[in-house]
């Protein structure tokens, strides 16, 4: 992501980090929202670079991370549901 500091890419994980659990209701500490919201900045970056989009700035980073967080989270509960 151009135009971004390190502190930008680490607030923006961490609000999408608490974005996403929100949106998919689990519960999860501060350092783990942190850590998907990372992960989702790094999975929606490639995915953006994938598709050929070209995105910057932090707000671009933050739906960037949301929507790559929220993924992240969606399939691990998936992978980790119980059967019933």
């Amino acid at each position: 992501m151009e135009g971004v500091g390190l502190l930008g890419v680490v607030l923006a994980g961490l609000v999408a980090g608490c974005v996403a659990r929100s949106l998919v209701r689990r519960r999860l500490s501060l350092f783990m929202s942190l850590l998907l919201g990372l992960a989702g900045a790094g999975l929606g970056g490639l995915a953006a670079q994938m598709l050929g989009l070209r995105f910057q700035g932090l707000l671009a980073m933050l739906l960037l991370a949301t929507a790559g967080a929220t993924a992240i989270l969606a399939l691990a509960v998936l992978a980790i549901r119980p059967d019933r």
